[in-house]
């Protein structure tokens, strides 16, 4: 269990979220020119470091606005390479219909990537933005960014001036929504997806792969991942529905998620070399059902400068 220690550092974080969040936009570019990456600090701190597939650790956040009540959560490791971790129950049923309206309430529009204007690459999907913290955010949104850095973020990394995270994206896809494989990288340190109605469809091609080394370049990776197929190779997070559970069941490739459950990754080798880790690779499968998910990435601007 995460000691009396990690809930009452929780509490300090969500007092000052907005100050990890801010203090990201004034890295400067004489900041990055100094910057340097230690190894040990982009991955995992301990006790998630030491996990082993397949094991898991029982936690708990508080409920932001309620200091009485907790949210009990397990985080399961699934992957080495990438570090993936399955949050169990991480949102309440509650809260993620939350977070479903405050998408519906501000208003959707057709969602893009990185690249302005393109809506090829993510099919039939809305988006909208909430912020992660100050006046206009959510107390659900900052509360679950100050849950997240406590427990998986390194201290050297937290300290950092160029530390920070985005704003919440929330994303539904239709029927036939997909996006194309892609690595959040470009300073994105740790990325969470929360399943917020227990659709899934995430696919890792890469994780953990033990058949040759993985390309380092993104023309590479994708050449490589052209014959391989979800729950035959990598890790593929499938909604738990009753026609998926034998498979999950059975299938080392196949994780099951439900409605609440999370996956949080890191996108970046950990050796002191600040490059991406292609083993992050990963999209979102065609979805033969509505899918609604969130997305928070955690930055690191300097890595900007490698």
């Amino acid at each position: 269990m995460m000691t009396t220690r990690r809930h009452i550092l929780c509490v300090w974080l969500f007092i000052n979220s907005s100050i990890f969040i801010k203090r990201a936009a004034a890295f400067s570019t004489a900041a990055k020119q100094q910057a340097v990456i230690p190894p040990g600090i982009l991955g995992p701190p301990e006790p998630l470091k030491s996990l082993q597939v397949g094991q898991t650790l029982n936690a708990f956040r508080l409920v932001v606005d309620d200091d009485d009540d907790r949210v009990d959560f397990s985080i399961e490791r699934v992957a080495n390479s990438p570090h993936i971790f399955l949050l169990r129950n991480f949102l309440t049923s509650s809260e993620c219909n939350q977070i479903q309206a405050l998408a519906e309430e501000g208003g959707m529009k057709t969602a893009e990537t990185v690249t302005k204007g393109d809506t090829s690459s993510r099919k039939n999907c809305s988006v909208a933005w909430i912020p992660s913290s100050g006046p206009d955010g959510s107390s659900l949104v900052s509360g679950l960014v100050a849950s997240t850095v406590n427990i998986f973020l390194s201290d050297v990394v937290k300290s950092r001036p160029s530390a920070g995270v985005e704003n919440m994206q929330i994303l539904k896809y239709g029927v036939g929504g997909e996006f194309v494989h892609h690595q959040d990288g470009d300073a994105r340190v740790f990325t969470v997806i929360y399943y917020i109605n227990g659709v899934g469809g995430t696919w890792f091609p890469l994780a953990d792969r033990n058949d040759g080394e993985i390309p380092k370049n993104k023309a590479g990776v994708l050449e490589l991942v052209e014959n391989l197929e979800p729950g035959k190779h990598g890790i593929f997070l499938k909604g738990d529905s009753s026609n998926s559970a034998q498979e999950g069941n059975n299938n080392k490739h196949t994780v099951l998620v439900n409605k609440g459950d999370a996956v949080a990754f890191y996108n970046y080798r950990d050796e002191g070399s600040a490059q991406l880790d292609w083993a992050a690779l990963h999209c979102g499968s065609p979805t033969d059902e509505t899918k609604w998910i969130a997305n928070h990435w955690y930055r690191l601007n300097e890595l900007a400068n490698y």
